[in-house]
């Protein structure tokens, strides 16, 4: 399994025709492919195809659908681009747990974020966060969003905050 970058990296070397692609996790071991081809279109074959690919390629117990790429806005997707440290650490593919928490530890000052557990039911990794200064909104918004762009496809990420 690899992060979402990685996979979207991979979608897009193995179809280049394919032109607008992003990769969401949707919890519960599930992922939803959202494409566009040089149309703005989504086949029916090349919906079939990226279906058939991700299949084959991610880990067997994730379920993928794939959409029009104009969905992920009502799906409301957010489309922020990570900082470049963690894309490229996420492009690496299959990371191991100290390379993720030294990125994210060293793109929060004064805040150490650690692993927690894994539930493999739901497919959440439980993460902690710590500060001596209470976390903003932002802070949390930003923890929470870094963590899930190092995470493999399939799986959710949930922060608890000490600080």
């Amino acid at each position: 399994m690899g992060t979402r970058l990685w996979w979207e990296q991979a979608v897009r070397q193995r179809f280049p025709h394919i032109r607008y692609v992003t990769i969401r996790s949707c919890g519960h071991h599930k992922a939803i492919i959202y494409a566009w081809d040089d149309q703005l279109a989504l086949s029916e074959e090349d919906a079939a195809k990226l279906h058939r690919y991700a299949s084959e390629w991610m880990s067997p117990d994730i379920c993928v659908m794939v959409k029009p790429y104009d969905e992920a806005a009502k799906d409301q997707v957010p489309s922020d681009s990570p900082d470049e440290d963690l894309r490229k650490t996420a492009l690496r593919g299959k990371l191991d747990q100290s390379a993720v928490f030294t990125v994210l530890n060293n793109l929060f000052a004064g805040v150490v974020v650690s692993f927690n557990r894994y539930d493999v039911r739901t497919g959440t990794v439980h993460l902690a966060a710590y500060s001596h200064s209470p976390f903003t909104d932002n802070a949390k918004s930003k923890i929470r969003y870094y963590a899930e762009e190092l995470m493999p496809i399939g799986s959710t990420v949930d922060v608890t905050y000490y600080g």
